[in-house]
């Protein structure tokens, strides 16, 4: 049987079909659920809640490392929906590494007014 600890990113159905995506919260090994915070599912209404999923219904995603600025910046806006604000800063200052490290090297973006990740803010 796998063995999921807390933490774990996974992916899985729940008891009604629905495909999730998340992280474990809890884990109880004795009846063999894991407490799913639910990042992304076909359900919308899922999304940010905690729920019970049997382990043998999850399956174990590999860790993406924080060396990759397109990942950060996913985590950034999972930090956003769980209203998670230490991790937000410190995923906030590890981003802030990349870009003076780009600055650095002479192959950073020159900041030209507010700037988000669907596009240019234009003030109407």
């Amino acid at each position: 049987m796998m063995r999921i600890e807390v933490s774990d990113w996974v992916q899985g159905k729940t008891v009604d079909g629905e495909f999730i995506h998340g992280y474990i919260e809890t884990v109880d090994a004795q009846k063999g659920i894991a407490r799913v915070r639910v990042v992304q599912s076909d359900n919308e209404e899922a999304v940010g809640r905690v729920i019970g999923v049997r382990e043998s219904w999850l399956r174990s995603l590999p860790v993406n490392p924080l060396a990759d600025k397109n990942n950060v910046e996913s985590l950034i806006d999972i930090a956003l929906a769980t209203f998670d604000e230490a991790w937000f800063n410190e995923l906030t200052d590890h981003l802030n590494g990349f870009e003076s490290k780009n600055s650095k090297n002479g192959n950073g973006i020159r900041y030209k007014g507010p700037i988000n990740r669907l596009g240019l803010f234009e003030k109407k």
